[in-house]
């Protein structure tokens, strides 16, 4: 957008970064969500060796605005195992004060979060692989319910517990990494499982099960998790609360995408819907915050690096 942003970054004088966000989000994709991350802390015993007890719990928290502005995407200097693609960027966000009014990052509700540290990630959407469309209703199916569409969302209106589910005609998602979608009740619906399903002979399961995941009245929980064989379990994060996530199943990436499934509980008997929007598979590139250039009372600039990347040939060879 001329004149807010040049070659040499933010220009000086004040700067509404909601307006900049929202005027470049319209106009260019260096300005999106991003997903902040830090890894758990370990313990650490007298010597400073880290310990097997977790101190502070993983931070995975969807929906941070950002500007990115990168300066080297790849380079594509191979290591060992042929695995790092290098790049920098400078990452732009709104000020710390504005950053803790957002859901999940609130210190109401989220002790753990007081900054954004050296070291921290910032999980960048590179491009959408699969989106499952919830402009109509099409290839969507439930168990108990009745399945429509406003052409951004879909709804079901159920008629008891069950599953909400899409099917796909055998998708290529071998470039995805992470899986995001958008949920809303009316009432208070307990998210069991979300299940992906592959195309395979005898399809197998990826499993992602919750603990205690409640999707409150009235507003959109954005669950945002790693699409990936080396993951074990993850975090949901709702109201600044973590939820523990178990990943599991015996999966094969190489196949194709066949469904993509969501069970719940909670059904009162009464008129409950619950809606889905912005499904997608996508790739994306995490960028590592390596030093802050930049910090006034409208936004902070952070120099960050991409430290590793991957090649999808040598995963679909390695499967």
């Amino acid at each position: 957008m001329p004149g807010l942003i040049g070659s040499q970054g933010v220009r000086p004088g004040a700067l509404n970064m909601g307006r900049v966000f929202r005027a470049l989000r319209y106009r260019s994709e260096q300005a999106q969500y991003v997903v902040y991350h830090r890894p758990a802390i370990y313990k650490t015993d007298d010597y400073g060796v880290p310990s097997g007890t977790v101190g502070s719990n993983e931070l995975l928290l969807p929906d941070l605005q950002a500007i990115i502005r990168p300066a080297l995407t790849a380079d594509y200097s191979q290591e060992r195992m042929g695995s790092n693609i290098i790049g920098a960027a400078r990452i732009y966000t709104p000020n710390i004060t504005t950053i803790k009014n957002y859901s999940n990052f609130d210190q109401d509700n989220n002790t753990n979060f007081n900054e954004i540290e050296g070291w921290d990630r910032l999980i960048t959407n590179q491009r959408s692989i699969f989106n499952p469309a919830t402009s109509g209703t099409t290839n969507w199916s439930t168990d108990a319910g009745v399945i429509t569409s406003d052409g951004e969302s879909i709804t079901n209106t159920l008629t008891g517990n069950g599953y909400t589910r899409y099917t796909a005609t055998s998708k290529n998602a071998l470039e995805a990494d992470r899986l995001r979608f958008k949920i809303k009740t009316n009432f208070t619906a307990t998210i069991t499982t979300f299940t992906v399903i592959n195309a395979a002979g005898s399809p197998q399961t990826l499993t992602y099960t919750p603990t205690a995941l409640t999707v409150p009245s009235g507003s959109w929980l954005t669950i945002d998790v790693p699409y990936e064989d080396n993951t074990s379990s993850t975090s949901i994060f709702r109201a600044g609360t973590r939820y523990a996530v178990t990943v599991g199943g015996t999966y094969d990436y190489e196949t194709n995408v066949d469904k993509l499934q969501i069970n719940y509980t909670g059904y009162t008997g009464v008129t409950n819907t619950l809606q889905l929007k912005e499904v997608e598979f996508y790739k994306s590139v995490s960028w590592h915050v390596h030093s802050l250039k930049d910090m006034t009372d409208g936004y902070m600039i952070f120099n960050c690096v991409r430290t590793t990347g991957r090649y999808d040939s040598r995963r679909r060879a390695e499967e």
